[in-house]
């Protein structure tokens, strides 16, 4: 598992990272992922990896896809539902392969993949609420995004502020 964490650490680098992907790495890193499956830590590690070598690149989510990658990350959604490490993982990997390639939403859908997602949420919400929402969204499903801040404190632009004194440039 010391390899995925490398390889995961090489894609921060875009270039490193289509490489990688150049070199042949997506089928084996889907292999790896089917074989751990059942190991919690190797499977979110494989799926950072993922989550990684799909970030901001189409062309690598595609391979993901053609290489059966929704199906296995379906299916450690499955296998470990109450490991945040991997429902988080499998958030990014989903959200990262269908962000920028939205023909790949549907092969998520016909797998179960919005109700694992919200289960996650049910359970997770608290701590990853934000990422669960963002996968769903991308993934073309409803979801209500929360109003993280709303100006109320302030005046309005058309308004003067409670305590203006006709002066701007005095503080």
């Amino acid at each position: 598992m010391c390899t995925v964490f490398r390889i995961t650490a090489l894609a921060g680098n875009d270039d490193v990272k289509r490489d990688l992907v150049k070199s042949g790495i997506v089928p084996v890193i889907v292999s790896v992922l089917s074989r751990h499956s059942s190991n919690a830590i190797a499977t979110a590690l494989t799926l950072k990896c993922i989550a990684a070598l799909s970030l901001r690149e189409p062309a690598h989510s595609k391979q993901f896809l053609d290489s059966g990658a929704p199906e296995v990350i379906v299916e450690c959604m499955k296998v470990h539902p109450d490991n945040a490490a991997v429902q988080k993982n499998a958030c990014w990997a989903i959200r990262n392969m269908v962000a920028r390639c939205r023909e790949h939403n549907a092969k998520f859908h016909e797998l179960g993949a919005e109700a694992l997602l919200n289960s996650s949420f049910a359970k997770f919400g608290d701590d990853f609420g934000f990422d669960i929402k963002s996968a769903l969204r991308d993934l073309g499903c409803d979801v209500t995004l929360d109003e993280q801040w709303t100006g109320r404190e302030y005046a309005e632009p058309w308004e003067e502020p409670a305590n203006y004194n006709g002066n701007y440039l005095e503080f």
